[in-house]
Parts: structure tokens; sequence; C-alpha cells
């Protein structure tokens, strides 16, 4: 849950970012006639190929070494430190480099490890637990996740929240998720053992 409200408030951060500055651009005249939605569509197609690449190249030659070395518990923590950088360098720099780079990398860790990450943890648990709770984790929370994101959202464009702001509230819910990874991987020491 808390994974999909910071990754989709960051989605967010992104998206305003980008739409106010082509906005700009194309009001400036400096996009060689291109409209903003071909600015748009240009920048999310180099933006989405990048992020699965790296995916792609992270699920290939790291997931397997990273579980290897640092086991699924050590695993845990990568996206959300990766997230609490991301975010830190948001608030106080938020130019749209940081912005994408920060998501490309969010995201392409979400997609390889956090996802290989996420399914190991069932490993050690019962047969009803694996289906009864990664059904709900699944749907439920995850779309509950997405929801929290939309009133967050809504709540922070009512009070004209800047994109450092969102992204002041998007550092305040990493350490709460990683708050939430030392009580997991505690738990999932004892269930391992």
């Amino acid at each position: 849950l808390v994974l999909n409200l910071v990754n989709t408030t960051g989605e967010f951060i992104l998206g305003k970012t980008v739409s106010r500055l082509v906005t700009e651009m194309v009001a400036s005249g400096q996009t060689g006639g291109l409209s903003e939605e071909q600015m748009i569509g240009t920048f999310y197609a180099n933006y989405q190929f990048w992020v699965n690449l790296l995916s792609a190249l992270l699920q290939l030659f790291v997931v397997s070494r990273v579980l290897t070395y640092v086991g699924v518990r050590g695993a845990l923590f990568f996206l959300p430190l990766i997230a609490l950088g991301s975010y830190t360098v948001m608030a106080f720099f938020p130019l749209l480099a940081f912005i994408r780079i920060g998501k490309i990398l969010e995201n392409s860790t979400d997609y390889s490890i956090q996802n290989t990450t996420r399914q190991a943890l069932f490993l050690p648990t019962s047969r009803e637990a694996k289906y009864k709770a990664k059904t709900a984790i699944d749907s439920f929370f995850w779309r509950t996740g997405d929801a929290l994101s939309a009133l967050l959202v809504f709540i922070g464009s009512q009070l004209v929240f800047s994109i450092q702001s969102f992204a002041l509230a998007n550092i305040v819910l990493v350490v709460l998720w990683l708050l939430l990874v030392i009580g997991i991987a505690r738990e999932h020491k004892k269930i391992s053992a």
C-alpha cells in the first residue's frame, strides 16, 4: 500500500512537472513546431524506454546477485532507499532532469528487484497464506495505495502544494515505508527460521 502510494504520487510529480514545462516551451516557441501532445508523447516514450531497458538489465544481471548476497530481507531495503534519495533530491532541486532520473531508478527497481523480492517473501509461508494474503495484497492493498495517492494529490492540490511539498510528503511516507520494511524483515526472519 505505501509503496504504491509513494510511487503513484511520484508519477504525479513527474507528470505535473512535464506538463508545466512543455506548456511553457510551447508558449515561448521552443518546441520546433511540435504541439504539447507531441512533446509530452516524446518525453514519455523516452522515459518508458529507459525504465524498461533498466528494468530488463536489473532483472537479468542484478536481481539474482542481490538476493544471493544480501538475501530477501536486505533486498527489501533497495527500493525505499532509492525512493528516499530521489524524493530528497526532488524536494530541494525540483528540476525535470532529477525527477526523471529518480523516477526511472524507482520504477525500474520496482519492476525488477522489488517485484522479485515481494514474491520471494511468500516462499516460507503456508499455501493458505500465499493464496489469501497474496490475493489481498495484489488486489485490495495495491489499489488502495493508488486511491490514497489520488486523495493526497486532491488534498495537496486544494492546499496548492508545490512539487517540493509533494516530494516532502513522499519523504515522510518513505520513512514510514522503511519502518514497515524493518518490521517485515523481522517477521520474515522468524518465519524463515
